[in-house]
């Protein structure tokens, strides 16, 4: 094989010398890249490998840990034990991202709410296995998973490992055609069973670096990082000739990556080269052209052939496919753009900070493109308008002819914004200018200000001619139709036209002029003007032959063709072609780094295929695809996450890669969710509006929003739909089902309790029912027993009414009988005092006779009046008349005399009526001749009276004999 080594070597420099001449480098200008900054994603620096596991997820071996990004959101998943990841697999076969670590790797599946859970696969392998260093790939194949350790491969079948070890260090390792091949410090193996063995014919590359291992062909490309690119084919093996071998000498590769005829080799020092594996027509990407950082560590194309690549800081998408690509970036930029023309093999490009030009085609390689300034151009370019072979540069300064690198002022008026051919002069034009217009004529050779258009002052940034004499004239708030003296020096009518006139709206009416016919560019579509009526009409015409009614910001004519331009889209139709929709190419700009000046919207057609578009980052190339392109985007619209928002923002699910939901129950005191949704976009720069509805309602307005929030769900089923509607028409959509779990009080559990209390509470009525009724008849019972107990009391009442009626009557016949005795006794007493004291002045009397009677003869009339005096004695002592008297007292004083007698039966005949006397309440002055004594006397019987009573000193005789008699 040696011998044949110079030969195929020759050939290859000649073949490469024959195909640097037939495909040039300068095929197409810078593809756009989207940098995404580390501080999206947690600030971790280098990203080691890049997986998608569909069209729209995408994972990351980053050093914070395994990155994930859906187009809209970045999360970030750590490691057990938090080391750098090195290595990610999505694997489709069993729906899970495999990831590696350092001595650790294992493989996260949605869990729980869509969340992404880590499952450990390193902790169930022995320590003698376990330490294998970086983890730098995973691979699969018939259900086998391969570990590639820093020096041996980690075999995985039915739950057991076999560690394979490869005497020496590997450097890279690829799963080719269900072969593994690893490179290493020693060569190429490819393994077989569990032993490898050294790639057959490849022993060239033993002392080379190994980078990487692609397929082609019939056998594989290894890459190095000094040495090239080697095929080999399992016998021979030979250089891959790019003819970039220097560059990738001199920059050293790093990595690799390659999809169908596209080889994207990763540098350390330089950023990216892409090499066509056919035509071997280069590209380069590096930090001249938007890449974040020149050390490329990764790098992976995804399903729309676009390339991602790790950086040593960041990560950058490089859209490939797009049709669109970009001239120069920030920080390597000229400003924004406002004007190109392809002039004499050079374009010239009008920005903000003057006029620049270039070779055309441009040549694109590892430098920054060989763009110069125009001499004396500092300042604000306009427009660039060319008139017969003359280049005209419509400056703030005035209006140059540009002549090569140099540009030369006509005149001396400033501000001028473009300029046109006066229709049938060919040297005679009209310049629109910051006040008004001129007409500049070319008298010798060289142009000259002929005059100032006298009447008209407005600013005439844009203008189109319907003849010579009549200019249609645009200026942000109004349009004039402006008719012109026959010598073109005054305007003999100015007439406005706006919403009165039947344009849709007053601003961003941009004046057209379409196979020699007036027309206008409006938010509304495309309208025209109509002489008969004098007003403005919509153009179902042109509408039809575009993309229907929408948005326009130009409208021009080139070869044949109508070209209209928005913030949105690029819509080219064949004027010749006038059925709807047919051969009519609409290509969408949906890159951020395509943003038309505002105000400034303008498209250069370079030639059928190739338009410049400036804009506010510089100037953008489309490249017209061939055919109408339709982007699937039926599985581009996902719901990312739900929350419930009361009382506190809970995630309750996020959305994963398989897709998985599970119907989401929500507790009624968190019944209000916010919904968030996007679509997945890697370029995050289509257009598009979204519509949602609950429930099969009607969906709402179109809106731009990303969040839907519900508040004060009832509870029940409940199904989310939202759509994504794009320019095109086509739409993608998603739904998301959860449920409001009712409150405690309404739940099954609280229903079956409430029937068991409802029964309990019918039991209670019966209960209580039958209890009233029995209460009710107890209660008649008592009450009639009440009633009775009532007549009773009512009878008991009137009889004791009528008994204390009766007793009262007795009462008062008593107190009648007692005072008629009282009288009786007292009418007694005072006959017996009278008695008495009529007895005693007898006897007084008596005594005064027998005193007065003297001598013998007297002595038996003394005897007589003796008798007599004993017996007026013993009338006034008669003992009958005492009892009688206490008999009476007894009567009245409830047998007074009675127990006097009883309880003191010692008590003399006085002592007895001298109590009596005080029972009765007399004076001893009234008790002294009821005793026939004297006063003293009675004084003398109370005196005894109380020594037989035996009462103390302070007790009253009265008051013992009516208390204790």
């Amino acid at each position: 094989m040696k011998r044949y080594w110079p030969v195929l070597r020759h050939w290859s420099i000649i073949s490469l010398f024959f195909l640097g001449f037939a495909f040039p480098v300068y095929a197409d200008w810078n593809s756009f890249i989207i940098n995404y900054n580390k501080n999206l994603y947690g600030k971790g620096s280098q990203t080691w490998q890049i997986a998608s596991y569909d069209a729209n997820w995408v994972y990351f071996a980053n050093k914070n840990g395994m990155l994930q990004f859906d187009g809209s959101s970045w999360n970030v998943f750590a490691l057990h034990n938090h080391s750098d990841v090195r290595s990610v697999l999505p694997s489709t076969s069993q729906k899970c991202i495999y990831v590696g670590g350092i001595n650790e790797f294992g493989y996260f599946k949605p869990g729980k709410g869509g969340k992404l859970t880590y499952v450990c696969m390193s902790d169930s392998i022995p320590d003698s296995n376990r330490f294998i260093g970086n983890v730098w790939r995973i691979h699969e194949n018939d259900n086998i998973l391969y570990i590639q350790g820093d020096g041996k491969i980690l075999k995985y079948l039915n739950g057991k490992y076999t560690a394979i070890d490869a005497a020496a260090k590997i450097e890279c390792s690829a799963m080719v055609n269900g072969v593994l091949y690893i490179g290493t410090d020693y060569g190429v193996y490819v393994l077989v069973g569990n032993t490898f063995f050294p790639l057959q014919g490849a022993e060239s590359l033993m002392s080379k670096r190994i980078r990487g291992i692609i397929p082609h062909g019939k056998g594989v490309i290894v890459v190095t990082a000094y040495d090239g690119l080697f095929y080999s084919d399992g016998g021979v093996t030979r250089p891959f000739l790019t003819g970039a071998e220097t560059f990738l000498r001199d920059n050293e590769v790093f990595c690799v990556a390659s999809s169908g005829n596209q080889i994207a080799l990763g540098t350390v020092h330089k950023g990216i080269i892409l090499v066509n594996k056919q035509t071997l027509v280069t590209k380069y990407f590096n930090e001249n052209n938007g890449l974040q950082n020149n050390t490329v560590l990764s790098m992976a194309f995804d399903r729309s052939h676009n390339l991602w690549a790790g950086l040593d800081s960041g990560i950058d998408y490089i859209c490939l496919n797009s049709s669109l690509t970009n001239l120069y970036t920030y920080p390597y930029s000229f400003g924004t753009g406002y004007a190109a023309f392809l002039h004499n093999d050079f374009l010239y490009l009008g920005t903000n900070r003057g006029l620049y030009y270039v070779k055309y085609p441009v040549v694109m390689n590892d430098n920054l493109p060989d763009i110069k300034p125009v001499g004396h151009s500092s300042g604000q370019v306009w427009n660039l308008c060319k008139i017969g072979d003359d280049l005209f540069c419509l400056h703030d300064r005035g209006l140059f002819l540009v002549k090569g690198s140099e540009m030369e002022r006509i005149g001396n008026i400033s501000g001028t914004w473009t300029c046109e051919q006066i229709m049938g002069k060919k040297n005679q034009m009209f310049v629109g200018v910051y006040d008004g217009m001129y007409v500049f004529e070319k008298q010798s050779g060289s142009w000259k200000v002929s005059h100032k258009i006298e009447g008209l002052f407005d600013s005439c940034r844009f203008f189109e001619q319907e003849s010579s004499r009549v200019i249609w004239v645009f200026n942000s708030d109004k349009t004039l139709r402006v008719e012109l003296s026959a010598d073109l020096k005054r305007a003999e009518n100015i007439k406005s036209y706006g919403v009165t006139k039947g344009f849709p709206s007053e601003r961003e009416i941009y004046v057209s002029k379409l196979n020699h016919k007036i027309y206008f560019a409006t938010p509304k579509g495309a309208y025209e003007y109509n002489d008969k009526s004098d007003c403005m009409q919509h153009s179902k015409e042109i509408d039809n032959l575009l993309n229907g009614t929408t948005t326009y910001s130009r409208l021009l004519e080139f070869n044949n063709h109508v070209i209209s331009l928005s913030h949105k889209e690029i819509c080219i139709a064949n004027l010749r072609n006038y059925k709807k929709g047919a051969a009519t190419v609409v290509v969408p700009i949906e890159l951020p780094g395509v943003e038309l000046v505002q105000g400034a919207e303008r498209i250069v057609p370079l030639n059928d295929s190739l338009m410049v578009i400036p804009n506010d980052y510089g100037f953008a190339m489309l490249k017209v695809p061939a055919q109408k392109i339709r982007k699937d985007y039926s599985r581009s619209m996902f719901v990312r996450k739900v929350f419930v928002s009361y009382p506190k923002d809970s995630l309750v699910y996020i959305g994963n890669f398989l897709g998985e939901k599970e119907n989401t129950r929500i507790p009624y005191a968190h019944n209000s969710i916010r919904i968030e949704y996007a679509i997945s976009s890697f370029t995050q720069g289509e257009e598009v509006s979204y519509q949602y509805r609950l429930n099969g309602g009607e969906w709402s307005d179109f809106t731009v929003s990303l969040t839907k929030e519900y508040s004060n769900l009832p509870e029940g089923d409940y199904v989310f739909e939202v759509k994504a509607v794009f320019l095109d028409g086509s739409s993608s959509a998603d739904t998301f089902s959860f449920q409001i779990l009712p409150p405690w009080y309404r739940t099954a559990i609280a229903y079956a309790i409430y029937l068991v209390l409802f029964l309990l509470a019918l039991w209670y009525v019966y209960r209580w029912d039958d209890s009233r009724v029995k209460r009710k008849k107890e209660q008649v019972v008592v009450e009639k027993d009440k009633e009775i107990h009532h007549l009773e009391k009512e009878y008991e009442k009137e009889k004791a009414i009528k008994e204390r009626q009766i007793m009262e009557l007795e009462k008062e016949k008593l107190e009648y009988d007692l005072q008629h005795k009282s009288q009786e006794m007292a009418n007694l007493m005072i006959n017996f005092v009278r008695k008495n004291e009529m007895l005693t002045e007898i006897k007084a009397d008596l005594y005064k006779v027998v005193s007065s009677m003297k001598g013998d003869g007297t002595r038996d009339a003394k005897q007589m009046l003796l008798v007599v005096n004993n017996k007026i004695d013993a009338n006034i002592q008669s003992d009958e008349l005492l009892k009688r008297i206490e008999d009476q007292f007894d009567l009245i004083h409830n047998n007074f005399m009675k127990h006097l007698g009883e309880k003191h039966p010692d008590l003399s005949l006085n002592e007895r009526m001298m109590c009596a006397y005080l029972k009765m309440n007399l004076s001893s002055k009234e008790i002294a001749p009821l005793l026939n004594i004297s006063i003293r006397g009675v004084e003398t019987i109370r005196y005894r009276l109380r020594k037989k009573f035996e009462l103390e000193r302070d007790e009253g005789l009265t008051e013992y004999l009516n208390t204790k008699i």
